[in-house]
């Protein structure tokens, strides 16, 4: 006699998982509404704004004018606003050189500006600052005592760079360098404050500013204000232009003597 065995059939898998379904819908509300929450949040914060306050040690830069740039370009509410773009749009205003905003609740603008500090005039009415940049092409008023310098346009920072080195050498020796221009050729020409002009040509320039300190400033030293220039673009030497009235006295002075 055969015995049969029971066999269980195997269950079936449910066809959909109402549990994931269920976990999954608990975690996607529970995300909105944290995701509603936060942009409820934001909405409340971004409001506009209702106040700027400009600071900052004024000589040439308006206020009145920085605040009208700023409304202007308001784009955005006190969360929303892009600080870095109405930075860079604040720092395009003349005489403006460095600018930081800082948000200050719950609606305003508080705004620091550092004004330009001209180092040299740039031909008849530009201003460099001190990183040598032209940062005004055309000023109404040029401070009195700045260095002249020009070249080319573009040359600002080369120009520059050779003031700067002319100026290591002569200062030791207490003399200032008063003027400095490249010419479209690319020669050079110095101006010293004891009126005496420097021709430096074209090349070896810097050997040529050293060989002045070094030799040619001990012979002119004692009365400098005789020499009108000094033409240092020889090999190994120099010429001196005398001023003409001196030149007009040492020929007086030959005709007495002869």
């Amino acid at each position: 006699m055969i015995k049969k065995r029971n066999r269980k059939r195997p269950q079936q898998e449910p066809l959909v998982d109402w549990h994931a379904i269920r976990r999954f819908a608990l975690a996607g509300g529970s995300l909105l509404a944290i995701s509603g929450a936060v942009i409820f949040l934001f909405l409340l914060l971004d409001r506009p704004v209702a106040a700027i306050q400009v600071d900052g040690p004024f000589a040439r830069v308006n206020a009145s004018q920085v605040e009208a740039e700023v409304l202007a370009n308001l784009h955005g509410g006190f969360i929303s606003l892009d600080l870095d773009g109405l930075s860079a749009t604040i720092r395009r205003l003349p005489w403006v050189d460095q600018v930081r905003i800082r948000r200050q609740w719950p609606n305003s603008l508080h705004i620091t500006l550092i004004e330009q500090r001209p180092a040299a005039r740039w031909g008849e009415t530009g201003l460099l600052n001190v990183r040598g940049e032209l940062f005004i092409e055309d000023s109404r008023h040029v401070p009195a005592g700045l260095p002249a310098l020009a070249g080319p346009p573009g040359t600002e920072s080369e120009v520059v760079s050779r003031y700067l080195t002319a100026r290591s050498y002569l200062q030791p020796h207490g003399l200032a360098v008063t003027g400095l221009v490249r010419d479209p050729r690319g020669a050079w020409d110095m101006t010293l404050s004891n009126g005496i002009a420097v021709r430096l040509g074209r090349y070896r320039v810097e050997q040529r500013i050293r060989r002045y300190s070094d030799l040619v400033l001990e012979i002119v030293s004692p009365d400098p204000g005789k020499v009108e220039y000094i033409d240092m673009r020889y090999s190994n030497g120099f010429a001196i232009g005398w001023r003409k009235q001196d030149e007009a006295a040492i020929a007086a002075l030959n005709v007495r003597s002869g």
